[in-house]
Order: structure tokens, then sequence, then C-alpha cells
């Protein structure tokens, strides 16, 4: 792990600024980002808007963590651009999760997505995904005490540097926060010029296809996140918000298996 973005800047540039006009959700957090991000990525998919999607870590393969919508990157294509890459990679000494953001950016501009989600590896301000500058929207999950040891001792120094991302005249989604962070944040957007809205878990009438009373939470910043789009030129229907909320899968993540799913149904 070497945390900071100049290398990562440096390598994107040197690739030729992949994405560079392409906007970004980032999703941000200590806990709930996978989640926050599944649920996004579900609903676009039902509106067809051709989203490249990063998530960390994986369940089984690395490729997991590379997607246009829900589709993964195939294993010849990975293998072809971390090759292509090599010089790049090496030269400015990526670590293994920014070499995978730059191949995701490389993989999207190939593929002409429209839309990005990035999910925040470790903390915001010198996080690879950072290092791409078009990022207008951010989703923040809750943030609690974690990486101590490179992020600060306090939830006021976590929440400054998560905070960090946080982008000039942005729009920010934010889940109830610990008020040590809520004060960070508040003075972040201010500071910014950055529109922020805290959302409340969605009520019971709300289907979601993540299992957890967390879940609610997690999808009111996901539903807040996809009804800002229309900031940049997007506009999705609460029915595509619902159908999307519903059909979220994120494997391994609190899922029931078979056998008690079975064992409930008799």
């Amino acid at each position: 792990m070497k945390l900071g973005i100049d290398r990562m800047s440096l390598a994107i540039h040197a690739m030729g600024d992949p994405c560079e006009n392409i906007p970004a959700i980032q999703v941000v957090g200590t806990n709930g980002k996978g989640s926050i991000a599944a649920f996004i990525n579900s609903i676009l998919t039902q509106v067809d808007i051709r989203t490249g999607i990063t998530t960390s870590p994986h369940l089984v393969d690395w490729v997991e963590r590379i997607c246009i919508n829900k589709t993964q990157i195939s294993k010849k294509e990975f293998k072809s651009l971390r090759v292509s890459l090599g010089p790049i990679i090496d030269k400015y000494n990526l670590t293994p999760f920014e070499s995978i953001i730059a191949i995701a950016l490389k993989f999207f501009t190939l593929k002409e997505v429209k839309l990005l989600i990035l999910e925040v590896g470790l903390g915001g301000r010198l996080d690879a995904t950072t290092a791409h500058k078009y990022r207008p929207i951010f989703g923040f999950g809750s943030i609690g005490l974690d990486h101590c040891e490179y992020l600060g001792n306090s939830l006021e120094k976590i929440a400054i540097e998560k905070a960090a991302v946080i982008t000039p005249k942005s729009t920010i989604i934010t889940a109830k926060q610990h008020y040590a962070v809520k004060k960070v944040l508040i003075e972040t957007a201010k500071r910014q010029q950055a529109v922020i809205h805290w959302v409340d878990p969605l009520t019971s009438d709300w289907k979601l296809g993540l299992s957890g009373e967390i879940q609610k939470e997690n999808a009111a910043v996901a539903k807040g996140v996809i009804e800002s789009l229309k900031n940049i030129g997007w506009s999705i229907s609460e029915e595509k918000i619902r159908e999307g909320l519903a059909l979220t899968k994120w494997p391994g993540r609190l899922q029931k298996n078979k056998m008690e799913r079975h064992a409930n149904s008799c």
C-alpha cells in the first residue's frame, strides 16, 4: 500500500487521460460502500445507462472489480490490458489497487461508457479513485473508525481524509453521521460550495434486494445519488429506482444461503 495520488495522476496522464470527460459518482465511507455502489449500479442497469463500475475487494476473482453495469471484464481483456499497460504500471510503481483502477479506466474508455461509479478503497484524499478529476456526485455511507494507522486516530481526522474528495460545486448525498463527522462534512461542503443532502433510511414499503436493516440506509443514499443525476442530464423515474433497488445483488454480503432460504419456506 502506497497512499497518494501523484503517481496515479501521472500514470493516468501517460495513458492518455482515459475517461477524462466521463462523470463519476464516487462512493465514500467506512461501511456500506459496496452495497451503495451495487444499488446505484442496479438502478442504472434498469435504465440502460452504460456505466463503468469499480469495486473492492473481490469475492473470488480480480475481474469482479471491473464491470460495465453487471457484466464483468473478461479474463482475456483484463490480461491484455494489464500487459499493454505494464510499462506505465511499472514506471510509476503502481500498487495492485492502483493498477486495477488504471486498467478499469482504460477499459471503460475503450467500451465508451457514459458514467462511472468509483468505490473508494481506503480513505479518500489519497485514494487512487480520487485521481479521476471529474467527480460531480458523491455518495457517503456511514463513517466510523477504520484504518486508524493511515487515516488518523479520531473520527474527526478520518472524516477529514474522506471528506477531502469533495469537489467544488458538487452534490453530496450522505446517510446519518456521527456529530463529529457531520461537522466536517458541512464545513467541507461549505468551503467547496457543494450542496449536501442528508437522507433518512428508506421505509418498509421499499423492497430491497439486499438483506439487513442497514441496507435501508445504504439504499437511501443510492436513491439520492440517482435523483441527483438530473443535475448532469439524466432523469430517472421512481418506478425504475424501485425496480433497481429490488433487483440488487451483492454476492457474499449478508446473503442467505439456499439451505436457509429453503428451511424458512417450509
